[in-house]
């Protein structure tokens, strides 16, 4: 008998939550605590991250069939997919004599020191006003672990694992998208939690036929602390992966195709604030900003919760502005204008719980239709339900593949100022009584932003595109205070990653409408820059010509997307084409003016 493991090191570059739904006096959403109540990540969520993307790669390897948690409805045989060979059947059941249980045993990651903990507080954006939902009172903290701690991953193998030869290359490539930072475990990931880095990953191996090691195992339990393992295991079996690739893909977006990663420095120009309740009761001021742990010295951190927040508000506010253009030029008055926006608005309002409400979200909708229905969408995803920016930024039905992780502040010195703010009466034009709070503020900082988004199709990347070029612009600001001027950045130092498995996995626009663009996207192939895991890379950080080609055809497939879309439901009201008091809105304020 042989005992086999891989062992590696998890640490945290963003903080990570993962919940158990209780809450207590301080807090909405404890952290998952063991019976002693000793912090953990659990095995289960390990297991889960793994299997997730073993069952997006596993198509991708020569001769291997999806797995039917990729299908849709299950049905009551067993899989014996690849990846049901590795982590155990989706459909176990003592009926189904060829299910078989997982061959690899994923174990509780364990703290390699004790971190202090954190509060996070959370709050919707009104899509209308800007400022803090109040309406729907969309407002929760939840504890969080900080960037910086560290675990020790344990991965047991068995040695009766079946098809060893296609199994290890397939758990290979997936350790070597974790150990390339591409890794992320817990909940609210989309939303900038749970990203981490891979390191010290090491091949145990011991043969317990002799007497020996035997011996040694059962007087000194497994091997987990030992520094003899095969540290090149992981690099060969990958690069045996490599060779497994095929061209052949389905035409599934849970199925892995490519991914692209843009990094950039987001610099304020002035004060900036992303307020921390817990970090200004701990100051003593009534404003006060996120700082990454409470220790002393400790740097600003920018949440991911909070940037993607204003990415999504102003990537709705495009959509909508395009449809707006659209009906106006189509209709030729107010009512047909209406009607025109209610049916191909491409953006929602998620925050929204009434079908009646203005731009009403695409799940006040779907949460009407029949149960059977909704089972259905549970099982098969709800994409053909749900506007553009759902489909993009995600919905309760259907997760997002775009990430944005928390930034890190820039630099050693943090520059604080401290500021105060007296409301002024609207009768005497003097200091309001009661209105007077404080803020410490930063002057000046840099953040580094990492945005991940995986299968990434054309018309994403040039939304994106326009959201970030108004956020260089100032059309848009980040947090606090954004009517006192805070909050204003630029974008520096960019530099976007795409990692494909095939050239044909490149996104690239129609080319039968974006024919330059497909030319200058086919030039830019030839730059392939090596391989990050299993995945050529194609690394960009000045805008040639070519790319900015590229740029415009992903925006021009965005714009043709606009155009082309039909809301899933007919919207009931919208903000702008309203008639109140016996006149239209649209009328007072026209979408264009000479």
């Amino acid at each position: 008998m042989t005992f086999r493991a891989v062992t590696a090191t998890l640490r945290l570059r963003t903080a990570l939550h993962i919940g158990t739904g209780q809450d207590s006096e301080t807090t909405d959403d404890l952290l998952r605590r063991d019976a002693r109540g000793r912090l953990l990540i659990p095995g289960t969520a390990i297991a889960g991250a793994l299997r997730s993307l073993a069952t997006r790669l596993a198509p991708r390897f020569r001769g291997e069939q999806l797995c039917q948690a990729l299908k849709g409805p299950m049905t009551n045989q067993a899989c014996q997919c690849l990846v049901c060979r590795l982590f155990g059947d989706v459909n176990p059941s003592e009926e189904n004599e060829e299910a078989s249980a997982a061959r690899v045993l994923v174990y509780d990651a364990v703290l390699a020191d004790v971190p202090g903990l954190q509060i996070r507080d959370g709050v919707g954006i009104d899509r209308v006003t800007g400022a803090a939902a109040r309406r729907e009172r969309i407002k929760f903290d939840y504890e969080v672990l900080p960037a910086g701690t560290i675990f020790k991953l344990r991965l047991e193998i068995d040695p009766r694992l079946p098809d060893e030869e296609k199994t290890l290359p397939l758990l290979a490539s997936v350790l070597a998208e974790w150990e390339q930072g591409r890794g992320v475990v817990g909940g609210r990931v989309g939303r900038g939690l749970g990203a981490f880095d891979l390191t010290d990953v090491q091949w145990i191996e011991r043969d317990l036929n002799q007497p020996n090691v035997l011996i040694d195992f059962l007087r000194n339990g497994p091997p987990w602390d030992t520094t003899d393992g095969d540290r090149n295991w992981l690099r060969k079996q990958v690069e045996d992966a490599r060779q497994r690739v095929t061209t052949n893909h389905r035409d599934l977006s849970a199925v892995a195709r490519s991914w692209a990663l843009a990094e950039f420095t987001l610099a304020a120009t002035g004060p900036f604030l992303t307020h921390d309740l817990m970090q200004a009761g701990r100051s003593g001021f009534d404003h006060a900003p996120l700082l990454a742990t409470y220790d002393r010295g400790a740097k600003p951190v920018l949440p991911g919760s909070g940037l993607r927040g204003v990415l999504r508000s102003q990537a709705e506010r495009i959509a909508r502005t395009l449809a707006t253009l659209k009906a106006w030029d189509d209709g030729h008055d107010s009512q047909t204008r209406k009607e025109k926006f209610l049916t191909t608005c491409p953006a929602c309002n998620p925050l929204t719980t009434r079908t009646d409400d203005p731009v009403a979200s695409c799940n006040s909708f779907i949460k009407t239709l029949p149960r059977a229905e909704r089972t259905t969408l549970e099982h098969e995803g709800a994409d053909d339900k749900l506007c553009l920016a759902c489909q993009l930024f995600g919905s309760p039905w259907n997760g997002s593949r775009l990430r944005v992780e928390d930034a890190p502040f820039v630099g050693e010195k943090v520059e604080l100022k401290a500021l105060d703010f007296l409301a002024i009466d609207r009768f005497t034009g003097g200091g309001r009584d009661t209105a007077k709070f404080d803020a410490v503020v930063l002057w000046k900082p840099k953040f580094r932003v990492r945005l991940f988004l995986e299968n990434p199709e054309p018309w994403e990347l040039g939304w994106l595109a326009l959201v970030l070029r108004d956020l260089h612009d100032g059309l848009t600001t980040v947090g606090f205070g954004a009517a006192k001027g805070f909050g204003r950045c630029v974008i520096e130092s960019p530099r976007l990653t795409f990692g494909i498995l095939h050239d044909d996995d490149f996104p690239l626009p129609d080319s039968n409408t974006h024919n330059q663009a497909v030319v200058a996207g086919r030039r830019l192939l030839q730059s392939k820059n090596g391989f990050s895991g299993i995945y050529h890379t194609l690394v960009y950080e000045q805008a040639t010509n070519e790319l900015k080609t590229l740029a415009e055809g992903w925006v021009r497939a965005f714009n043709n997307l606009v155009d082309e879309h039909r809301h899933r439901f007919t919207l009931q009201r919208d903000s702008y084409f309203e008639q109140v008091n016996g006149s239209w809105l649209s009328d007072l304020y026209p979408a264009r003016v000479s």
